[in-house]
């Protein structure tokens, strides 16, 4: 698959699947506190960032950008949705919540296209105890 091709914004709405509702809670402030938690965006950024890296990479101007800039850029981004978006996300309603996560997808999306170089540059992860082309990570 080559990164002009690469469906950021399907990846994206994916990830909101596969993140935790905690984290949503957080951005919705909805959790514990009541209040939203930045923290959670960068919990979602980071996310977002390990998935698209197992197929993309990043480049700004030529150069390779490092993943904490993007997953800065990305928190970021998360972060000025505005509240009531992400509070129907938590909500009852499956059909507004699926469209509000491809709304979110393709704004995030856009912002990354418009920010970064989207290359084929694929990180090749096994996890942390995992084994990859070089054997066992070493501890």
């Amino acid at each position: 698959m080559t990164a002009q091709i690469y469906d950021i914004e399907g990846a994206i709405f994916i990830r909101f699947a596969m993140i935790g509702r905690p984290v949503l809670n957080g951005l919705a402030a909805k959790g514990q506190r009541r209040k939203r938690d930045e923290q959670c965006a960068t919990w979602f950024a980071r996310d977002i960032v390990n998935s698209l890296r197992r197929q993309i990479g990043f480049r700004r101007q030529g150069e390779k950008v490092e993943d904490g800039t993007v997953e800065e850029f990305l928190a970021e981004a998360i972060w000025e949705i505005p509240l009531g978006n992400f509070v129907v996300l938590v909500g009852i309603d499956a059909t507004r919540r699926d469209s509000v996560k491809r709304f979110i997808a393709k704004r995030l999306a856009e912002r990354l296209t418009a920010e970064f170089e989207i290359v084929d540059d694929s990180a090749f992860y096994h996890g942390h105890t995992g084994t990859g082309p070089l054997g066992p990570k070493q501890t």
